[in-house]
């Protein structure tokens, strides 16, 4: 990402509700000073985590692309995972998929959301589920319809 004097770039990491709305509105209220939007995300696929309890009951969801949601609103998405962030060059690495981009900024918007650690309390790793990942609240869907009927 190159840099034109007097545009201010802002790059969003996390693609989730708090990095989407940020990109977003940032676009919209940026665009007619000449600032520039970045969204990066390891994922094109927008995952609503507030929803994974619905899947992880065998409900069926949506799926929303992240390109098909920012096409026209003036954000550019990027598709990698940001390896590190240099704050003293106002830079940030991403991980494209075997490659490395780095993306200049003004302003950081730090959005990556958050994990739910199993590792601190014994056995929480064995014995309960997180929904972080609609993979994950999946996974707890086929476990509870493998059980017998009744259990």
């Amino acid at each position: 990402m190159t840099h034109d004097v007097g545009r201010h770039d802002i790059v969003v990491l996390g693609g989730g509700y708090t990095g989407m709305t940020a990109a977003l509105t940032t676009a919209r209220r940026t665009r007619r000073h000449g600032g520039r939007v970045v969204l990066v995300n390891p994922s094109p696929r927008f995952v609503e985590r507030l929803r994974m309890h619905q899947l992880a009951a065998g409900q069926r969801l949506n799926e929303y692309d992240i390109p098909t949601i920012l096409a026209g609103s003036g954000v550019d998405f990027v598709c990698g995972a940001a390896t590190s962030i240099d704050a003293e060059e106002r830079r940030v690495s991403v991980d494209t998929a075997g490659s490395t981009r780095s993306l200049r900024y003004d302003t950081l918007v730090y959005a990556i959301g958050s994990r739910t650690e199993t590792l601190a309390v014994p056995g929480a790793g064995q014995h309960a589920y997180t929904f972080s990942t609609a993979d994950e609240a999946a996974r707890f869907a086929a476990e509870i319809t493998a059980l017998p009927h009744g259990a």
